[in-house]
């Protein structure tokens, strides 16, 4: 499947620089304008919204219920991932809250019934900043890693396998978030502030309701009411964001040969934990914002006892140092042959 523009071929995904360069006449602009609020090409993952050109979609949103714990469903994704592959696994650490998660629950499943030397660990001075009692205790005692100091697609070779901790913001809100949620904000109802939440990131209204007049189908498409900020954001990152999360990496990659679900795991990527997400709104955050994502910190917790990760880490860019998104155009980077439902 063609990854670069081309009318003449299914379309996954663009770059922000090719959304708004090669496909800017295409583009409904207040599709346009939308993208430019949430910082992304949206690729609407619910058919509903007309941007000007249509995209393949690669994960339909479940319509399920599941009694899983989230700790459950972390073991059931490490185990698919681990029984899937014999090759190298490779795991993107940052230090953050999602590869953390990512790393324990592929550790355990290899500690179990695997030879842990299959694993490597590729991070960041970055990383170890971010989460230094980890590495220290964790990593550097027990582990093989690279410490890396330029991007990470200079680390990554054919024969690997590739785990990253991507989507955990997609099931658990958004970066957007942090200062609302501060002022509490985030607990308002999202129509009485979206307005100016818009405004302030552009910098005037003036297209302030069109943007919400656009999204507004999408949003009742919601598989419950969206009434807060919180409610709003998460969805739209959830249902608009998915699928550039899923390529991103793929795109720094630029190989011919690397496919979702059989050489780049990304470990929240599932039927399994998007279900959970849906059905357990509640349980993503409390009220301050330092619980957000609580439920993974607990997970954390109970592997590696750091009491101040526990009570005080903040969401953070993963690997902002190693990860760089390239433009380089990208060719059959998804075999839809080969993908494998999760």
């Amino acid at each position: 499947m063609i990854f670069s523009p081309n009318l003449d071929s299914p379309l996954y995904y663009l770059t922000k620089k090719q959304l708004f360069n090669q496909y800017r006449r295409l583009a409904n602009p207040i599709y346009l304008k939308s993208c430019q609020f949430f910082g992304a090409t949206l690729i609407d993952r619910t058919k509903t919204l007309e941007s000007g050109f249509e995209f393949e979609i690669i994960d339909k949103i479940p319509v399920s219920t599941s009694s899983l714990s989230f700790e459950e469903i972390c073991t059931n994704r490490a185990k698919d991932i681990v029984f899937q592959n014999k090759k190298a696994l490779n795991i993107l650490w940052s230090g953050g809250i999602d590869s953390t998660v990512a790393l324990i629950s592929i550790l355990k499943v290899l500690d179990n019934q695997f030879d842990i030397s299959r694993l490597k660990v590729l991070l960041s001075k970055e990383s170890i900043k971010e989460y230094p009692s980890f590495y220290n205790d964790v990593i550097q005692k027990h582990l093989n890693h690279t410490i890396i100091d330029g991007t990470i697609y200079e680390n990554i070779y054919s024969n690997d396998t590739i785990i990253t901790g991507e989507h955990g913001d997609q099931l658990f809100g958004s970066d957007k978030l942090k200062y609302t949620v501060i002022s509490k904000d985030a607990f308002s109802n999202y129509e009485n502030i979206l307005d100016f939440v818009i405004s302030r990131k552009l910098g005037t209204n003036k297209f302030t309701d069109e943007i919400i007049n656009y999204l507004s189908p999408f949003v009742k498409k919601c598989p419950f009411k969206v009434s807060t900020l919180y409610d709003y954001l998460w969805w739209i990152n959830f249902g608009l964001k998915w699928q550039t999360v899923s390529m991103r990496i793929l795109s720094g990659i630029g190989r011919n040969s690397y496919n979702l679900e059989k050489d780049v795991f990304h470990f929240f990527k599932s039927d399994e934990f998007q279900i959970w997400s849906i059905n357990n709104h509640c349980r993503k955050i409390k009220t301050e914002w330092n619980s957000y994502k609580y439920i993974a910190k607990d997970l954390i917790y109970n592997f590696h006892k750091d009491e101040d990760y526990l009570l005080n880490k903040e969401k953070e860019p993963s690997l902002k140092e190693v990860i760089k998104i390239r433009t380089k155009p990208l060719k059959m980077v998804w075999n839809k042959n080969s993908h494998k439902k999760t």
